[in-house]
Formats: C-alpha cells, structure tokens, sequence
C-alpha cells in the first residue's frame, strides 16, 4: 500500500525536481567520500612525519658518536732514533753471487766409448784422480801399428844412409827414407797422444759439479764429460755503480766480508781480486771480484746468493762532521730529500731538508741538515704531515 502511494506522488512531482534531488545527495555522497579520504590521507601524512623525524634523530645519533670516536681516535705511532756521529769506520753492503775461483769443464779429445767412470756428482776428487777413461782396446792397436810403422822406418832409413855413404843409392833415395821414417815417427806419437787422451784426470782437488755421461756410452771429441770446480777458494762477484767506483781513491779499504744467505750471522774475510772497468750497457755498473777461502765446516757453492760488506775509512773532514741517518727515515719529494724532525715537548713533528752523500746501503749519510742529538721519524714517515702529533711506538 504504500509502495503503491510512494509511486502516485512521485508520478505527479514534476521531472526536473527529482533529477535535483538526485544531484543532491550524489553530492552529499562525494563530500562524505572526500572528507574520509582527507581525514586518511591526514593520518598518512602524519606517520610520514614522524617517520622522517625519526629518522633524522637517528642520523644525528650516528654522527655524533663518529665525532666521538674521531675525537676519541689515538696520535699515530712512530719509531725515534736520536741522530748519532758519522763513524770514520764506514760499511756498506751490497748483494753479491758466489762464483768458483777454479771450474774447468773436462772432455776427451778423442771419440770412443766410456769404458770407466768411477766418479759421481758431488764426489770430491783430488788432483790426478781418474775421472773417466774410454775403451783402450783401439787406442792400443792403433799405436802398436803405428810403432811397428815406425820402427820399419828407421830400420829402412838407416839401411839407405849407409849405402848413401858408399855412394851406392842416390842422394834422392837417402831423403824419401828418411821422410817416410818422419811421417811414422809422427803417427806413433799421434797414436802415443790419442791412448794418454783417452783418460781425464782432476786437474786440481775439487767437486764434481756435473756428469752428463754414463758408463758405457760413445762420445765424440769435445762432448763434455764433467765439471769440477775447485772449493779451496771461492769468489763473491758485485756490481758497484759509478758513484762508489769514483770514490775509492778518497778512501783507505782495510778489507771486506763476505756474509752467506744460508748463514747470514757468519762473516768471512775477503781481498780484492780483480775489477772490470767496461761498464754494463744496461746497468750502469762495474762488476768487482773478491776472492776468500770457505770455512772448512762451510758447503759454499757457485751461484749461492751472498752479501758483500766493504768497510772503508774517510779521510774527508767534511765526511767526519756529517751523521748517519737509515734509510728508512728519508723521505723523497722529488728531487729532494727531507727527514721529519721531532719536538719532544709537544710530540709533534716538522719537515727538514737534508743532504745525503751519494751512495747505496741500509745507512745514509747526512752532510748538511741534521745534528748529533736531533729525534728523527725512522719509520712510519710516510703518511705524516707537517705539524701532526705522534706517539712513540712500541714494539
């Protein structure tokens, strides 16, 4: 019934007032609709807010406790070593090869086959000890031909120079004898010299180094049979550049010695053999021999790695005034060489020009720039600035 009565009245309301009402209330639904998406976009924007507050405290947190450790962080440590006097007595040291004073490469001038080799490698031999000796049995023959060559020779010479006396053959003949009784005598000592080169014999006492051969096997002339090397004296062999060699003649050389890689804590005595004074094309060097005797409990051997260490005197007195200063203390800017000097009351450092003397070694020498008693940076001076404070290291 009142469906019925709700379609009558609206069946009479004109057109135009129900499409108002319509329009009415789809606006009232767009207002309510924009008004809950603002109230949520409002509480978005607050939680943003918030978010971002947050964070920000937080990175101000993290910052300070940087500050906190930047402020917090220790001076960077350092090695000092107080400046001392340049000793008249100087060393420097340079890496050296060890070489073999006596090495001779032993080969049979002759070819056959090895019918001895009593030695083996790194067997010690004396001088005349047999090393190697080729199959005698052609050697042999062939000189006991060649003798009997010869003594027919002779026998047929000496026939014709007595029936040359008697005028019995002619001059002519005499001289075809006694030139065939020369090519046998020349032949039996070819044949006398090929059985004494069929065996090698140490030249000198020494090590056997190499042995390429084995028993029993043919060689030709000139193969090489073994090296020994003599072990009475030994060689350490350095190269100097220019700047030490020009030197020499300003100082008095009381000696040098001679420190093995395998035994570094030990010195040997060593003399000035020989030099070359032809510089090396690629290295600017010189190359210097020093000969020494090996220590009788000592295996030394050619090509083993050594250290040289010249102990010179300086007769400048320039050279006496200056100090020395490691290596590891100066630092390079260029051309220039500088030290970081340290004040002991504040613990900070500053950079001083210095002047080295040229020369090469794990101590340098300081001619102008520094004094005995001034604290120097001989480690860790490479990252320091000028004016940074410093703690002594400790090891």
């Amino acid at each position: 019934m009142i469906s019925i009565l709700r379609l009558t009245i609206c069946a009479f309301i004109p057109p135009e007032i129900v499409g108002n009402r319509t329009r009415h209330r789809r606006e009232e639904k767009f207002m309510v609709d924009l008004k809950g998406s603002s109230e949520e976009k409002m509480k978005t924007s607050h939680y943003a807010r918030i978010f971002i507050l947050s964070l920000c405290l937080l990175l101000l947190g993290c910052g300070s406790e940087t500050d906190n450790q930047a402020a917090e962080k220790t001076d960077r440590p350092v090695k000092i070593i107080t400046i001392n006097d340049a000793d008249t007595l100087r060393s420097h040291r340079y890496p050296a090869i060890i070489d073999a004073s006596e090495l001779t490469e032993l080969s049979f001038q002759v070819g056959g086959k090895i019918a001895e080799l009593p030695v083996k490698k790194a067997q010690s031999v004396s001088e005349g000890d047999l090393v190697s000796r080729l199959d005698q049995g052609d050697f042999q023959s062939n000189l006991a031909s060649a003798r009997a060559v010869y003594q027919n020779a002779e026998s047929e010479f000496r026939r014709a120079a007595q029936l040359a006396e008697r005028n019995l053959i002619a001059r002519s003949a005499l001289d075809q004898k006694r030139s065939q009784r020369d090519v046998a005598r020349a032949e039996l000592n070819s044949a006398e010299k090929a059985l004494k080169d069929s065996a090698l014999y140490a030249p000198f006492s020494g090590v056997i180094a190499e042995l390429p051969v084995r028993r029993l096997q043919t060689v030709a002339a000139g193969t090489k049979i073994a090296t020994i090397i003599g072990t009475s004296q030994m060689e350490a062999v350095v190269n100097l550049p220019a700047s030490i060699i020009s030197q020499v003649p300003t100082r008095i050389d009381p000696g040098a010695l001679v420190l093995l890689e395998a035994m570094p804590g030990r010195e040997i005595e060593a003399t000035y053999q020989e030099a070359n004074l032809i510089a090396d094309a690629s290295s600017q060097t010189y190359s210097v021999t020093f000969s020494f005797m090996p220590p009788e409990d000592m295996v030394v051997l050619p090509g083993m790695n050594a250290t040289l260490m010249l102990r010179s005197t300086n007769s400048d007195e320039a050279i006496k005034k200056a100090v020395m200063v490691p290596l590891a203390a100066v630092q390079s800017d260029g051309d220039e060489q500088y030290v970081w000097i340290i004040d002991t009351d504040t613990m900070t450092v500053s950079r001083r020009d210095i002047e080295i003397e040229p020369g090469i070694g794990e101590m340098l020498l300081v001619t102008n720039g520094l004094s005995k008693g001034e604290q120097v940076i001989g480690a860790g001076g490479a990252y320091l600035t000028d004016g940074e404070q410093v703690t002594p290291w400790a090891e």
